[in-house]
């Protein structure tokens, strides 16, 4: 998917509960000092940034030890699983916020993290385990699309989510299997898991396990669900 060799040495964003994978897209508003910096040095180079999940926390909506308001710890744990994307779009708010769009390119493994040099932490990127990320050309049989995307509906009519899924069906494969998994909103722990998938049938499989599974929770049955 890429022209360009990715970067091994790579600066990453720890977030909970955001999730990237290889042609996804991640919007991101970025307003703490030290992630204004990670921007900045990955803009006026590669212009990639790795997302990675700190591996030890929980989505949220707590103002205290929080991702989302920048109350979170430093140097907290990370999985060894992450995803690099090019900063594919970028402007500036009016009140100095950066608002970037991240496009996924390929996932990588966290040799080990370098000595910090920035406000923001570095790591160097194993990418070889990945080769085929964004070249998906197995994808998944085309006997799971209808099931997956008549159970994605069941389960955006019942967590309440607004989306036609009617234009699902003109999506490539491995596109729609990945914007779901990035948009429906399982927990870290699950959408890491999604992320380690090794490739876009087992993703599609296990995402439509943890939709039954959390259908079933709020007693809402699928017949869907392929094992």
């Amino acid at each position: 998917m890429t022209a360009a060799p990715l970067p091994e040495r790579l600066p990453i964003f720890p977030l909970t509960g955001a999730m990237l994978l290889p042609r996804g897209y991640l919007p991101l508003n970025i307003f703490e000092p030290r992630y204004k910096e990670m921007v900045e040095v990955a803009r006026s180079g590669s212009g990639i940034i790795g997302m990675v999940q700190p591996s030890q926390a929980k989505i949220s909506s707590s103002l205290e030890n929080n991702d989302q308001f920048g109350t979170a710890e430093r140097g907290r744990p990370l999985y060894d699983v992450g995803c690099a994307g090019l900063i594919s779009n970028f402007e500036e708010s009016n009140n100095g916020q950066y608002i970037i769009v991240l496009t996924g390119l390929r996932r990588f493994k966290i040799k080990k993290e370098l000595p910090k040099e920035y406000q923001f932490r570095e790591v160097l990127a194993d990418y070889s385990p990945y080769m085929e990320d964004g070249d998906d050309i197995s994808l998944f049989d085309d006997e799971y699309k209808d099931p997956f995307i008549r159970l994605l509906n069941e389960y955006f009519n019942a967590f309440d989510i607004d989306m036609d899924v009617n234009e699902f069906y003109d999506i490539p494969h491995e596109e729609l299997v990945n914007s779901m998994a990035m948009i429906c909103p399982f927990e870290a722990s699950e959408k890491q898991l999604l992320l380690e998938s090794p490739t876009c049938k087992t993703r599609v499989q296990m995402m439509m396990q943890l939709m039954d599974f959390n259908l079933r929770k709020h007693d809402i049955s699928s017949d869907n669900i392929i094992h």
